[in-house]
């Protein structure tokens, strides 16, 4: 038996496991940054008061191209991450509620909704986001703030939370595409 074979066949496993390794450190490594920067951002959203839905909203499109990169596995990891941050640090529950609740999943559930024919993908995207804000919403109302706000007025709120949702689908396909010629450059 030849040993220089055992000792290069050694080798050769161990660079490979190196690689492996490597890699998933690129993937944790990435994900750890992106859930710093996407937790920074919904702190801002919440310190600059820019809306319950515009920081939950824009951290929602910055997982996408992650997800794209290493899979849905990981974007939920991330996902989760920057949910539990986010319910650490940032100050408006009801911003974290939107993104925990809606625009941080959605990305992920999305493709399997494309599949669908066109008004029933319609008519599903839109009972989730209502489903989902109408529940977030009583949950604030009802055990945050007890204080009602204007039946009329809420009604308003959920047609332009609508019409911001549809836009919002709408974007991502788009951002994906740009995503993707920009990292072909790289």
């Amino acid at each position: 038996m030849d040993l220089t074979g055992i000792r290069f066949r050694l080798i050769i496993i161990k660079n490979v496991q190196t690689v492996i390794d490597l890699q998933n450190t690129k993937k944790i490594a990435s994900g750890a940054m992106l859930a710093a920067a996407c937790t920074v951002i919904m702190l801002l959203g919440a310190v600059l008061e820019l809306g319950m839905y515009a920081a939950p909203l824009l951290v929602g499109l910055l997982l996408i191209p992650y997800g794209q990169k290493y899979g849905a596995k990981y974007q939920l990891v991330v996902f989760a991450a920057v949910s539990l941050l986010s319910f650490m640090l940032v100050p408006n529950i009801e911003q974290n509620l939107m993104f925990t609740g809606l625009f941080g999943w959605y990305p992920v559930l999305r493709p399997a909704l494309q599949r669908l024919y066109k008004v029933p993908r319609l008519i599903s995207k839109l009972l989730i986001f209502n489903m989902t804000v109408i529940a977030i919403e009583a949950l604030v109302m009802l055990v945050l703030v007890p204080e009602a706000m204007g039946s009329i007025l809420m009604i308003i709120l959920l047609v332009l939370g609508n019409a911001t949702f549809l836009l919002y689908d709408y974007i991502i396909p788009i951002m994906s595409i740009r995503l993707e010629k920009l990292r072909q450059l790289m």
